[in-house]
C-alpha cells in the first residue's frame, strides 16, 4: 500500500527536515479539503432540482406552457438554441 511506502521512506529523511515535510503534507491536505468544499458548493449552485424538472416536463406533456410566457414560439426558440450551439 502506498501509505506504507511513504511511512517507510520517512526513515531516511533527516529529523531536521521532517518539519518541512510535515508542513508540506499538512497544507497539501488542507488544500484538498478546501477544493472538496468549493466543488460541493459549486455542485449545489448548479444542481438540478429534479422535482421541478419533473413537474415542468409533466406540464409540457399536458400542453401547459403557462410558465414559459417569455418564449412566444417554442419551435423557433429551440432552433435558435441549436444554431447557437453549432
Amino acid at each position: 500500500m502506498i501509505q506504507d511506502d511513504i511511512i517507510n521512506e520517512l526513515q531516511y529523511i533527516p529529523e531536521a527536515k521532517l518539519i518541512e515535510l510535515y508542513d508540506l503534507i499538512h497544507y497539501f491536505r488542507l488544500g484538498l479539503s478546501s477544493e472538496a468544499v468549493k466543488q460541493s458548493s459549486q455542485e449545489e449552485d448548479f444542481g438540478i432540482d429534479k422535482t421541478m424538472c419533473l413537474n415542468t416536463l409533466k406540464k409540457i406533456k399536458q400542453g401547459d406552457f403557462s410558465g414559459f410566457s417569455e418564449i412566444d414560439d417554442v419551435d423557433a426558440h429551440i432552433q435558435n438554441l441549436r444554431n447557437e450551439i453549432s
